[in-house]
């Protein structure tokens, strides 16, 4: 583990720990700490490391953990948690910390906690992440599922982004020629090396913008931003309003047995997917090009079974 990771692992163990007190002295603070498995050296946690994790906390991250009164036994707490709500890639690392930590304090219950298998490619993110940070191409040899034609050549890539999705890691990027932007699944890449070339990253692009329309990583060129509603039946309104599908949905009725539920999305690949593995428990009232599709592919499906 390298330095830069276990100082931030150290921050995020500080934000979870005062989320988790809601408010905290730094006695109580220190005492979490002599017990952390992340203090595997046993160190002691000085009033002034404490401060400057604080400083740098709110440097690098922007959470403030503000303290109640200047007294002994003031407490601390974070006073703006909608910093980490609002944050997708603060809150995943905190709720991956919060795991971590879970597993490692309380080994005597690891074989009694099942994790879901997650595909390879992590060894590519330090990479992929220095080279976001630097702006620099990457060249890698990567196998696709769906090309046969030149299926495992080494390509070069200027990196966009990092995604992850249903728990596997994605990389978007556009080649060097054209700007072309394609995706790439970590776990199919085979090598990788981050090369000294530089490139200008597009003023205009957002991660978060190229992404706001989609369930998934899948662009596609018919699948342009439309009016979606969808009608769930029997138990499945209660998880998608618990999860929802998109940032965009809202319920738009209820009945007996029934719910609709509206979005304004592109319904891609990943969209489809989705909505044909709920089986009859999902039905697409609006486009009329996606219902006629998950109709189409429900037909076919079930013919398989009519032998």
């Amino acid at each position: 583990m390298s330095m830069a990771d276990s100082t931030m692992r150290k921050y995020i163990w500080l934000i979870n720990t005062i989320l988790d007190a809601g408010k905290i002295t730094f006695k109580e603070i220190s005492d979490k700490w002599d017990r952390s498995s992340l203090n595997y050296k046993g160190t002691e946690l000085s009033k002034r490391t404490f401060h400057n994790h604080r400083q740098a906390i709110l440097t690098e991250l922007g959470v403030d953990i503000q303290c109640s009164s200047m007294r002994e036994n003031s407490q601390y707490f974070i006073a703006n948690k909608d910093e980490i709500e609002n944050n997708e890639v603060l809150g995943w690392l905190t709720d991956s910390m919060a795991t971590e930590t879970l597993i490692l304090e309380n080994k005597a219950i690891a074989e009694k906690i099942v994790l879901e298998h997650i595909p390879g490619g992590r060894e590519w993110l330090h990479i992929i992440s220095q080279a976001l940070k630097e702006n620099r191409r990457i060249k890698f040899r990567y196998t696709s599922f769906h090309s046969k034609q030149n299926n495992d050549r080494e390509r070069i890539l200027e990196p966009l982004c990092l995604k992850l999705f249903k728990r596997r890691w994605y990389m978007l990027g556009q080649t060097v020629d054209n700007k072309q932007q394609l995706t790439y699944a970590l776990d199919r890449i085979h090598s990788l090396v981050m090369l000294e070339e530089t490139f200008d990253y597009p003023e205009n692009f957002s991660a978060k913008e190229y992404f706001a329309n989609l369930y998934g990583i899948c662009q596609d060129s018919y699948s342009k931003p439309t009016r979606v509603i969808l009608k769930c039946f029997r138990e499945i309104p209660k998880y998608i309003k618990s999860l929802p599908l998109h940032p965009t949905q809202e319920e738009l009725e209820t009945g007996d047995g029934f719910a609709t539920f509206g979005y304004y999305m592109s319904p891609a690949y990943d969209f489809i997917q989705e909505i044909m593995s709920h089986g009859n428990d999902i039905e697409v009232l609006t486009p009329l090009w996606l219902r006629d599709l998950v109709a189409r592919r429900s037909r076919d499906m079930a013919k398989l079974y009519e032998k």
